[in-house]
């Protein structure tokens, strides 16, 4: 069975460190962290990747994940 609050743990700590850069169609955890709000794309200066940052609701979210 698919832990689903490690995944999110695991998928917002790595965008909120800054390193992570997407290309393609995003997969369906992120499509559902992106669609509720915690997670927003900006596009990089030639439209060939996105990089995702966390939303406010983003990091109280990845704060909760903690405990």
């Amino acid at each position: 069975m698919i832990d689903h609050r490690m995944t999110h743990r695991f998928l917002l700590a790595e965008i909120a460190s800054g390193e992570d850069f997407h290309s393609g169609k995003p997969n369906q955890t992120l499509q559902t962290l992106l669609l509720i709000g915690f997670v927003t794309r900006q596009p990089g200066p030639d439209h060939t990747y996105a990089h995702l940052a966390l939303t406010e609701a983003g990091h109280r979210y990845l704060a909760g994940l903690w405990h």
